[in-house]
């Protein structure tokens, strides 16, 4: 995984169990950012946070580097 400084165009190359590690707070806040969207939502449909969850990693490169406010973003998976 490769993830880039928003501000000093640092790049470092992580493996998925570090980034998970190193950027838990802000992967947790995109998270909940992206659950409070999806609930807002007037679907038909009503999932559950399993499921809401499942979607989120599915698609984690976008939500992460739209929905948190972290100062790094992810380049490539």
């Amino acid at each position: 995984m490769i993830i880039q400084n928003k501000r000093t165009m640092e790049k470092l190359s992580l493996s998925q169990k570090e980034f998970f590690e190193k950027y838990y707070n802000e992967i947790q806040d995109a998270l909940f950012a992206y659950i409070k969207i999806e609930q807002n939502k007037k679907l038909y449909l009503k999932r559950n946070k399993a499921e809401l969850e499942n979607d989120f990693y599915f698609n984690l490169q976008w939500n992460f580097n739209h929905l948190s406010n972290s100062s790094w973003f992810i380049v490539e998976i």
